[in-house]
């Protein structure tokens, strides 16, 4: 099981409850952190990884099928940093239930901000741009109050590949 938590915005645009997720992510990557941000005039969901602060961008327009999209982009996202397939997989299928509850750490929405910020820094200056770069982009920044280590640094570790 993953749990999604989302800010108010995102729980309203999912239309969904801010009820407490009935069990906690059994993922490696622990909770997913999401919130909608604005990319001039699209919008998109980004998202990261509890324990590694992994960015994972979605368009908005699949809101409403996050509980299959999510876990595709989360592997997406882990085969470009060259997890092997068995771990990805094994990753997918603790993935197979989604619970989705608000968001519960301000360190963590601190992060989440900074990125959104960061990813409309790079939509303006790269407008051809994909989500996937962006988020490529974004996980090679370093986070402050993990002593500057990199998400992508961070995520390799949990999976034992460094």
């Amino acid at each position: 099981m993953v749990v999604l938590r989302c800010t108010q915005q995102l729980l309203r645009r999912l239309k969904r409850s801010d009820n407490p997720p009935p069990n906690a992510s059994t993922t490696l990557l622990g909770d997913w952190y999401g919130n909608v941000i604005r990319l001039g005039r699209r919008h998109a969901l980004l998202f990261i990884s509890e324990h590694s602060r992994l960015p994972v961008l979605t368009p908005v327009r699949q809101a409403n099928r996050l509980a299959v999209v999510f876990p595709d982009a989360v592997c997406a996202a882990l085969a470009v940093l060259e997890v092997p397939q068995s771990a990805i997989d094994e990753e997918r299928s603790r993935m197979s239930d989604v619970a989705f509850g608000r968001t519960n750490s301000r360190t963590l929405l601190g992060t989440l901000n900074d990125f959104a910020f960061m990813a409309r820094a790079h939509f303006i200056a790269a407008r051809q741009a994909t989500l996937e770069d962006i988020a490529r982009d974004l996980a090679r920044t370093p986070i402050l109050p993990l002593k500057g280590a990199r998400p992508i640094d961070l995520t390799r570790r949990l999976f034992d590949l460094d």
